[in-house]
This record gives structure tokens, sequence and C-alpha cells, in this order.
């Protein structure tokens, strides 16, 4: 079965209008949400891509302006994460990150880092997630593929730009988790074609957002030299006596990962005793693990048993996408699900998923589904198989673009793609480093959730796309 992109754009559009309150600035703005369908030979629609397009709407004359597109991961998430935490005009209001509500009521709020007053944006629902659904099981190797995921969602961009005359807007692609592996892919196959030889679509991207970075690729040596850094946070907030401040003793934790514990572990067994006892003590001082089990373990740390072990004196573990959060450890009962029984994902996610429910009503979004937040079923049934890796597509892409600059962008207590993960891809995949940024927050995997590191990720990614983009 082959499917294409629905030319007839009228359908199923849910528009209204808004003011985005922030700083003292009014920004009012026009919302269009709505299904994109994909239809097959016989011209029955077999699944849609949902979007919320956020445009300003005392802007004269847009067709230059600036588009971001952001979406999130899984495979199998939705784009409500993002949306409502750091990209869209409205926002979950979560007073206290750390100690949230987990039941009703909650609220939104006016987004005070959204980018609407520079950049249109354009939320996306990937098929299967949030509002997106997959109409024909017999169409899902069409989308629930790394590959075929690429091909779908730029046949989406393309058709978006030509719909809304935005061809000669600057592009901006914003991914999150399994997202920015997408991005990556996408770039390529926007300006080039795929490995397949796709049309060539021609379409540049100024800038791409990468957080929580996630390029499926394995690295020389053990994760261990590069979540060090990630497990030192952690133990900073947790165990914060006669240690420096989070920025100073994070960075002392990388100079030790990249010098003496990387030189030992290249000697592996073969190390002297007296040098191994010296690396075995200091990682102990980082991880907050002790050093009768580093001194069997010092060479693979597995971050399921660190977060098990970090705090079992007071019997708690600690969260995989924000290791702040720590909840009892109840040995016996089996987790029902890895991302619900999460100590952080198991914390927040009901906050947004009231939240989209919430902005339903506000946007008037009445089309009779659910929001699949993330989907098990898609993540299962994905065929992760790919042509090439994102970082070879994205240096490819740097390649035949040199205006396009790269963002990696992570959350310090994110144990699920961790920080020193993110530089490692960013300085290994032979990418040009004079367009690439790489920022660090005091947040989880979710890099905005808390206003502190909302804040700073927001300067920083306006920066960004102000350079990206030629903005002055």
């Amino acid at each position: 079965m082959n499917v294409h992109f629905e030319e007839n754009w009228e359908k199923t559009k849910y528009e209204s209008d808004h003011v985005l309150r922030v700083n003292g600035q009014e920004i009012p703005y026009h919302s269009v949400c709505e299904d994109n369908f994909f239809y097959d030979e016989e011209g029955k629609a077999v699944a849609t891509i949902y979007s919320y397009a956020y445009f300003r709407s005392d802007v004269k004359d847009p067709s230059s302006r600036p588009v971001m597109f952001a979406y999130n991961g899984g495979p199998g998430s939705a784009s409500l994460w993002l949306h409502l935490g750091l990209v869209g005009p409205r926002r979950v209001k979560l007073d206290d990150e750390i100690h949230l509500p987990t039941v009703p009521p909650f609220e939104l709020e006016d987004n005070p880092n959204c980018l609407l007053d520079i950049c249109d944006i354009v939320v996306v629902d990937m098929v299967g997630t949030g509002l997106g659904r997959l109409f024909d099981e017999k169409a899902k190797e069409q989308f629930y593929a790394s590959d075929a995921d690429i091909r779908q969602i730029a046949m989406f961009i393309d058709g978006w730009l030509t719909r809304y005359g935005r061809h000669n807007s600057p592009v901006i692609l914003a991914g999150e988790s399994y997202g920015t592996g997408r991005s990556c892919l996408l770039a390529a196959e926007l300006l080039g074609g795929g490995p397949e030889n796709q049309d060539t679509l021609g379409i540049s991207v100024s800038g791409i957002l990468l957080l929580g970075t996630y390029f499926y690729q394995t690295t020389p040596f053990s994760q261990t030299v590069l979540n060090i850094p990630s497990m030192a946070a952690t133990n900073c907030y947790h165990n914060p006596e006669g240690k420096p401040s989070l920025e100073k003793f994070v960075k002392e934790a990388y100079a030790f990962a990249d010098g003496e514990y990387l030189t030992a572990y290249m000697q592996g067994d073969a190390v002297s005793e007296e040098e191994k006892k010296e690396v075995v003590k200091k990682l102990s001082y980082f991880t907050g693990l002790s050093e009768s089990y580093l001194e069997y373990n010092w060479q693979e740390i597995d971050m399921r048993e660190f977060m098990k072990l970090l705090l079992k004196d007071h019997h708690e573990i600690v969260g995989f996408y924000d290791s702040r959060y720590a909840w009892c450890d109840l040995p016996g009962v089996p987790d029902a699900n890895v991302i619900a029984d999460d100590a952080a994902m198991g914390q927040y996610t009901p906050a947004y998923q009231a939240g989209f429910a919430l902005l339903r009503d506000e946007m008037g979004i009445r089309v009779e589904r659910r929001s699949k937040g993330l989907s098990h079923g898609v993540n299962v049934q994905w065929d992760r198989k790919f042509k090439r890796n994102p970082g070879q597509a994205l240096a490819g892409a740097m390649r035949r673009n040199p205006k396009l600059h790269v963002f990696f962008a992570s959350g310090l207590f994110d144990l699920c793609t961790t920080a020193g993960n993110a530089r490692y891809l960013a300085t290994h995949n032979r990418l040009d480093q004079n367009r690439v940024t790489i920022g660090e927050y005091p947040s989880g995997h979710m890099a905005y959730l808390g206003n502190e590191s909302a804040k700073k990720l927001g300067d920083d990614l306006r920066a960004f796309v102000c350079k990206a983009t030629g903005i002055q």
C-alpha cells in the first residue's frame, strides 16, 4: 500500500484568536488546529498527523517570518510535553516542580518563554500519538518505522509550508528525546531526499533544537564515562553536604570522567591497584555510591542500579527522567509500566495530560478523540532499523547547508539521555563546531520543568533562534 499526503486542506480546522501576555507585552495570535490526512490509492484516509499552529496576527507580511516545528519522541509520545512546557503560548502552571499536584484541579498560564514574538510555531502530534491517528493497520509500516516516520513528517512540513505560503520562511526544528534523532534525519530529508532517493524537496533548515539528545548509536567505550556528570549532579542534589555548588561539582565530575577515570578505564583490568583505589575513591565521591560496590563495578555502573542505590538508606529510588524526584522503593511490588512507574514521570504526567484537555477547550478543538499522551502500542510496533544514523544525517545536512545551526540542550538531572552523552554526540559526529551550541540546565529530561531552568533554556533558545535566522 502506497500513501500520499492530503492536498485538500479545508476539511477539519478549528480556528481561534487569543492574546499572549508576557513581560508587560501583549502579543495577539491566531491558532489553527487541524488534521493532516494521508490517503491510499483508493482515496481512503489511512492516517493523520495532527497539528497546532500559532501565528502572530499583527504581522502584516508573515511570508518570511521564521516558523518552528516542534514534536516529542518516544517513539509514541505526543507533543503535549513540549507544547505545554516550552514552545506553546500556554503552559501548565506548576508553582513547585518537585512537589507537584497529582490530582485536579490543574491550571494553564501564559508561557513567559514562548517565542511567538519572533517566530510562528507549529506543534505536531505524529501518527498514533496525541490526536494523531493510524486508521488502517495495514499501513502501519509506512508510519511506524524510523525511515518511514521521516518521510511522512517531511511530506507534512512541505505541505504545511505550501498551504500557508511559507516556503520563504526560515525553518526551525525542535525535537525532544527520540524527536532529536528524528530532527537530524528530517533536516537531511527536507534538503536532499532520503537514502531511497525520494523527491528532493529542497527545503533548508536554519536551526535545530535537540533537547534530551538520543541518536541511538553506540560509543566506543562504556556509557559510564559519559554518565558520571549526571550521576554527580544527582548526588549533589540529594546529598549536598560537603560539596561545592552544582555547577562547580558537575564541572569537576566532567574533568574526572575525561581524565583520570577514562585513562584508568582504557587500561581496564591492567590498571594498578593503587590507581584503581584512587579512581574508586573519587568515583564514590562523585556518584555517592559506596566504595565496596564500586570496587567490583567501577568500569560499568548500571544506571538502574544507581537509581536504587543512591538513596537506599532512605529506602528510596530516584527518577530516571528527572533524578531530583524520589519516591519509596517497594521491593516485591513490580512496576507495571517503565514510564508511569518512574518517580518523575509518575508525578508530572497527570498535570500535563489534564493541561492538554484544558488547552483543547481553549482552542475549541471538537474532534472526538482522546489524547494519547504516551502510546506504548506505537512504541512496541516501531521498526528501529534505519539506513543511516542521525549523526551521519546531521553531518551531511550541515555540509550541504553551511547556514544550519544546531543546539544540543540537556537537563543535568536527566538519567535517560544524559548531558555527557549529548556532549559526546555534539563533538564526535564531524559537525562544524562553529555552528554547534551546547547548553545544560538544572532540570531533567524535560529541561523546561521548573521556572529557573525554563527561563535559562528559554533565553538560550531565543538567542539561538535569533542567531540561526539572522533576527537582530
